[in-house]
């Protein structure tokens, strides 16, 4: 059993491998905005990822779709926060519980503004420099993937589906809202690093098809000497028997490869098979009838 992440129950004889990937619509994007930065740098400009709006969280809206982390996190930090680091954030997405959500967060008093249906893919969530999913429903969040592959900054809640998510440069963790403050801090005032080649790749499904090829390979324990002996010996033992067997002119008859098979013809072409109906694979004359 091939786990994409720990946020799932264990397995006997399991194993935990991201084997998702995302569409090559966002390692195109991340490519051209690491290439745009390095230009910038080439040109002798101040380190800028390009990235012109702030944060940003795309998903299904219902509660259980990390709306209500989303919405606790943003009131303790804005509560706490200087005026000039408060967070503002865009919504995308629709669902069940849309107005409920937009509601209480204008209850809140949070600068969350709700755009409604959008795709991931779109222009419109070309030009944010960070996503923030505190999700911890997810086995594993495909949109926190499609932005790191776009070069973003992720802020992402310190939990198993999260995992390989945690390698990448631009990808920050939080378990507690202090940590989660400092993370957004970071992001308001830096930029992400261009997303490397590596990296990048480590996101595509090429990859990820790499990666399921080398779980589902058979993890067999390196041979003892005692155990390639004994596998040298029964290949030997195996080979010698079949060698005498099929050398055999009677064993062959009686296994039913026919009479007069154990040498080759001197001309193939010319060659009939002699008549024999005794072998104990034959097929029997009278099973030929009653087909008949």
């Amino acid at each position: 059993i091939i786990k994409l992440s720990n946020a799932v129950q264990d397995f006997a004889r399991s194993i935990t491998v991201n084997v998702h990937g995302v569409s090559p619509h966002f390692v195109e994007v991340g490519g051209e905005v690491a290439r745009a930065a390095e230009d910038r740098a080439g040109r002798g400009e101040a380190s800028s990822s390009g990235f012109t709006k702030g944060g940003y969280f795309i998903g299904k809206v219902v509660w259980a779709k990390g709306y209500l982390e989303l919405l606790e996190r943003v009131k303790e930090y804005n509560d706490a926060a200087a005026p000039a680091d408060q967070l503002t954030m865009d919504v995308f997405g629709n669902g069940d519980d849309f107005q409920e959500v937009r509601q209480a967060a204008q209850r809140k008093g949070l600068a969350l503004f709700f755009h409604g249906r959008a795709d991931h893919a779109s222009e419109v969530s070309r030009e944010f420099k960070f996503f923030i999913n505190p999700s911890l429903s997810d086995v594993l969040a495909t949109t926190t993937a499609e932005a790191l592959a776009m070069g973003k900054f992720v802020v992402c809640a310190r939990h198993p589906s999260n995992e390989f998510f945690s390698t990448f440069a631009n990808c920050r963790t939080y378990s507690t809202p202090d940590e989660f403050a400092a993370c957004v801090r970071e992001v308001l005032h830096s930029e992400p690093e261009p997303i490397s080649p590596e990296h990048l790749h480590r996101l595509t499904w090429q990859a990820a098809t790499e990666r399921f090829l080398d779980a589902a390979e058979p993890d067999l324990p390196p041979p003892t000497v005692r155990r390639k002996v004994i596998d040298t010996l029964s290949d030997w033992i195996a080979a010698g028997c079949h060698n005498f067997l099929t050398a055999s002119e009677a064993m062959r008859c009686l296994v039913g490869g026919g009479a007069g098979t154990l040498l080759s013809p001197d001309d193939l072409a010319e060659w009939q098979p002699d008549e024999w109906s005794g072998g104990v694979m034959d097929r029997k004359e009278e099973e030929e009838r009653k087909e008949g």
